[in-house]
């Protein structure tokens, strides 16, 4: 897992007065807001007896215990024990983890590392503040890399997505063709798209008909152009070695209404998504040599050598592998 990012915890519309459990990497965080309406991120754990903080309230913009009442601020220091005489202070040393916290582009993001910040606020949302938006959150059984390559495969649509996708459509229509995608470099990542460009000095077009792209730690942004014009972002945030939870926004057609409306609703496209990854983590948990791969799987071996490096902390964009590749498929 990448520690040293910021991660969506949590869509601002769900931090309301209440605190709220929230599971990033393999850490079990409560989120909650002060007086002034700032978001906090601390461990879900009273240090007093154990209870889950997210079972408690907001007090005066403090966060209590539901047991005993122990009372926290934003940085985890605590701060009252009703228990104790009048005038006598909480023991030293009691207190909560704390993680930076920040609110942009409709969510809550917390900082994983173990070093200060950097960059000290997370990277935005492009087009956030132009668009509206629904928003949801799926839980899913599967390793976030493998939500992450899913989302990066050009190949899969036609099979996977029956009914929901336009490749699946033009499948039927013309068939498997043989055609080429690129894969471009970026200084966080890759972005996937066709018809490929005549040369790596060549900027990337602004208006393919699919755009896909990979930016660290675990965003994946799909731009589709055309009559229906429509963007879709998702963050595949892990919360364990085979689990992680789909934060994902889509764009709406009318600019009208809340800037991000939430959605309870798992979209079609993204279950079938979910339930064939999820069939295939238990092979990759009983073994990991089983793999097959070929040629136009590029664009997700790349995805994977691009975390593997930003895991050992030797991302940059000149890792050994050219800025950019053309990959002839059947899709």
């Amino acid at each position: 897992m990448l520690r040293n990012w910021w991660y969506t915890a949590l869509a601002s519309s769900r931090l309301r007065s209440r605190p709220v459990a929230a599971r990033v990497l393999d850490t079990d965080l409560v989120l909650f807001r002060d007086r002034d309406g700032r978001p906090h991120a601390l461990l879900d754990r009273c240090c007093h007896r154990g209870v889950q903080l997210s079972r408690g309230r907001v007090i005066g913009g403090e966060l209590a215990c539901r047991y005993h009442g122990w009372r926290y601020d934003g940085t985890g220091l605590c701060t009252l024990v009703p228990s104790l005489a009048p005038g006598v202070l909480p023991p030293s040393g009691a207190r909560v983890p704390a993680w930076p916290c920040a609110e942009r582009d409709g969510y809550i993001w917390v900082w994983m590392g173990e070093r200060e910040p950097d960059p000290v606020l997370p990277a935005g949302i492009a087009g956030f503040g132009e668009r509206r938006w629904v928003q949801g959150s799926i839980a899913m059984r599967c390793s976030y890399r493998s939500g992450i390559e899913n989302n990066l495969d050009w190949c899969h649509a036609p099979f996977a997505h029956p009914l929901t996708h336009p490749q699946y459509y033009l499948t039927r229509i013309w068939g498997l063709r043989q055609q080429e995608y690129e894969v471009r470099r970026t200084p966080l990542g890759m972005k996937v798209f066709a018809p490929p460009t005549t040369s790596e000095r060549d900027p990337v077009p602004t208006g393919p008909p699919v755009l896909l792209e990979f930016q660290l730690p675990n965003r994946v942004r799909v731009a589709f152009r055309g009559p229906t014009p429509m963007t879709i972002i998702m963050h595949f945030v892990p919360t364990g070695p085979a689990s992680c939870r789909l934060e994902w926004l889509r764009s709406k057609m009318l600019a009208v209404g809340p800037r991000a409306r939430w959605s309870r609703r798992e979209p079609v496209v993204f279950r079938q998504d979910r339930v064939l990854l999820e069939s295939a983590q238990p092979w990759y948990d009983q073994e990991s040599g089983f793999e097959r791969s070929v040629p136009p799987d590029a664009s997700t071996l790349l995805a994977r050598r691009i975390i593997d490096l930003a895991a050992r902390d030797e991302w940059d964009t000149d890792n050994g592998f050219p800025a950019r590749r053309v990959v002839t498929t059947r899709a």
